[in-house]
């Protein structure tokens, strides 16, 4: 197999980063994405008051691979260490990343030189000879393509490539939950010795001071990010339900009076947490011309969707001979 242009479908962090595995080896590749900038789950909401990062909170690095990415990005000034105060005075031991001045820059930067097409939501693969063609939820048709990766939620990806080969079969077995964000910002600082907790409590497992990381700037900022049966729950629910049952919980937990909220904003992520990963780097079906990726394959973990779409680009490198 010699596939001379790629689509990639996606354009979070694994999507980028088999895109660059195979730009580097010299293939064209054109990466889609629905949304307006790169990034996927590695998001950051921008208001006039505050910025939330709503999706993934921060990063660690334990690969070689993802180690020098994230160097070359510090380098950059694109990325910077957060040490957040823990309830109790607990150490984190670990070196916890953050894009700056939000963590959807680690993918921008990452995204730079790329052929990209955002805001383009692809709803389906069809056959062109050979080839593939992409069509998106406008009807419009981008064709020309010879391998087509899916870089996708593992149910986003299973839907995309039903009818085509038994590979995608198997993604059916991986699960992923829901997740709702809420992003509150406050007329003045929560008087809270605490900047990030992670607790047990199933309704509102993680909070964190968003303003607290580095080169943040505006309002008292912070995230909240509800449990996986809460979510599932109220999966529907509308965003003013949400913020008002979460904005209790939240004071409730830290046992405070809130300072009057000046912007309050909900996200909900469908498909946000890894519940059963694949258990291998990625899917490659060479008979179909079709290849998945994502941190499904692996871990919840921002290290393993690069690490996934590192895996793919490098197997179809290697399956080219290049």
């Amino acid at each position: 197999m010699t596939p001379g242009r790629f689509a990639v479908v996606g354009a979070g962090l694994a999507g980028l980063a088999c895109a660059r595995r195979l730009s580097a080896a010299g293939h064209a590749v054109r990466i889609f994405d629905k949304s307006r900038a790169p990034g996927g789950r590695i998001a950051t909401r921008r208001g006039e008051q505050a910025s939330w990062d709503h999706g993934a909170q921060y990063f660690t690095v334990a690969t070689p691979a993802f180690r020098a990415v994230v160097d070359a990005a510090s380098q950059a000034g694109q990325v910077a260490t957060w040490t957040p105060r823990w309830p109790g005075g607990e150490q984190e031991q670990r070196a916890l990343w953050v894009g700056v001045p939000g963590i959807s820059a680690l993918p921008r930067w990452l995204a730079q030189g790329m052929d990209l097409e955002l805001g383009a939501r692809v709803v389906a693969l069809e056959r062109a000879g050979a080839g593939w063609a992409l069509r998106d939820d406008t009807g419009r048709r981008f064709d020309g393509f010879d391998f087509v990766v899916l870089a996708l939620p593992a149910p986003q990806a299973a839907a995309l490539a039903a009818g085509h080969g038994s590979v995608a079969q198997r993604l059916g077995a991986v699960g992923m939950a829901p997740c709702w964000a809420v992003m509150l910002a406050f007329e003045r600082p929560v008087e809270a010795p605490l900047d990030a907790d992670f607790s047990t409590d199933p309704v509102l497992p993680w909070i964190a001071r968003n303003s607290a990381k580095p080169r943040r700037s505006g309002l008292d900022a912070w995230v909240l990010h509800a449990g996986a049966d809460w979510s599932r729950e109220r999966e529907e629910a509308e965003a003013a339900a949400v913020i008002a049952e979460l904005l209790e919980r939240f004071a409730a937990r830290l046992s405070a009076r809130l300072p009057p909220v000046a912007v309050a904003q909900a996200h909900r992520w469908r498909h946000a947490r890894v519940v059963n990963p694949l258990g291998e780097p990625c899917l490659v079906d060479a008979g179909q011309a079709l290849g998945f990726c994502g941190d499904w394959c692996l871990d919840a973990r921002v290290e393993a969707a690069f690490l996934s779409g590192d895996a793919l680009g490098a197997a179809l490198v290697r399956d080219d001979g290049r």
